[in-house]
């Protein structure tokens, strides 16, 4: 496996054990984002009309009541692996710790910045939709004083994080076995990235390789146009033999999500005729089950 390949594998794995495990909380402050002060808006009476509040989001994100000494809608619409995962706005962030369910770690909302308590925030799970693979949770921070203005607020209301991060996924692992020839050739990993790889030159540029240790690997490509995939080439004790176009068939059904941007998805491979090293020409067949990378937020 290139080095290349390698480096984006551990960045995969990196992103989903963000919303998997446990990770160390940061000692800086990551600083919400500026936010211009509110104008009020005069009524015709001369007086200022009430805030509207926005309506519940359904996927990554949510909308959170502030109340305290300073009142308002805290929301979030997109989450980010940045450090730790994390749900963020035009205004706010929230910063998670750990998974089913996490901690809420870090809140910065409107200028003000939060390190709560343990006991300050509870996190309950709620329902898991793997077709989106969004799992929603209730959050509820009491009394959070500012670190640098000494206000004071609570925060509560439901928000959507990727599936993982509130509970586990019914979904297959990824992983499985394909028949080559005689021999069963078994994959522990099986990371699809459904985006342009390094293409420079002297750089592995394949999407997915299926490797066994013992055995050999399988590697693919996919177009992000198209998206078509293609297994490409055949490595066994060392060598390698390139495949045609049409040397193989592959099918590939989504099962569900474990995040908006990673899929669980059953690969059928059937290569009645492949030219394998060592082996000659051999049938190459078998259902593995692939994690398939669309994004990293």
């Amino acid at each position: 496996m290139g080095d290349w390949f390698r480096s984006v594998t551990v960045l995969a794995v990196a992103f989903v054990g963000a919303v998997v495990v446990t990770i160390g909380l940061a000692n800086v402050i990551v600083p919400g984002e500026a936010a211009e002060p509110q104008d009020a808006v005069g009524g015709d009476d001369g007086g200022t009309t009430a805030t509207h509040t926005p309506p519940p989001i359904t996927g990554i994100g949510g909308n959170l009541s502030v109340t305290g000494d300073r009142e308002g809608t805290l929301t979030v619409t997109r989450e980010s692996t940045d450090g730790n995962y994390s749900l963020v706005g035009d205004r706010a962030r929230i910063v998670f710790e750990g998974s089913r369910p996490p901690v809420v770690s870090q809140v910065s909302w409107e200028g003000l910045e939060f390190f709560p308590e343990p006991n300050a925030c509870t996190v309950t799970a709620g329902e898991l939709d793997d077709e989106i693979g969004v799992g929603y949770a209730e959050i509820r921070c009491e009394d959070l004083a500012d670190v640098r203005g000494g206000e004071t607020i609570s925060v509560a209301g439901t928000v959507g994080l990727a599936l993982t991060t509130v509970g586990d996924s019914d979904l297959p692992q990824m992983g499985g076995s394909v028949n080559v020839g005689e021999e069963t050739w078994d994959f522990e990993e099986a990371f699809l990235f459904g985006f342009p790889v390094n293409q420079g030159a002297g750089t592995e540029d394949y999407n997915m390789i299926l490797t066994d240790p013992r055995q050999g690997s399988l590697r693919f490509r996919y177009d992000v146009q198209t998206h078509r995939l293609t297994l490409v080439n055949v490595e066994r004790a060392g060598e390698a033999s390139e495949l045609s176009a049409g040397a193989c068939s592959l099918g590939t059904n989504e099962l569900g999500r474990l995040s908006p941007g990673a899929a669980i998805v059953e690969l059928t491979i059937d290569c009645p005729a492949a030219d394998v090293p060592g082996l000659g020409v051999v049938t190459i067949r078998g259902t593995p089950i692939v994690q398939q990378i669309d994004f990293i937020p």
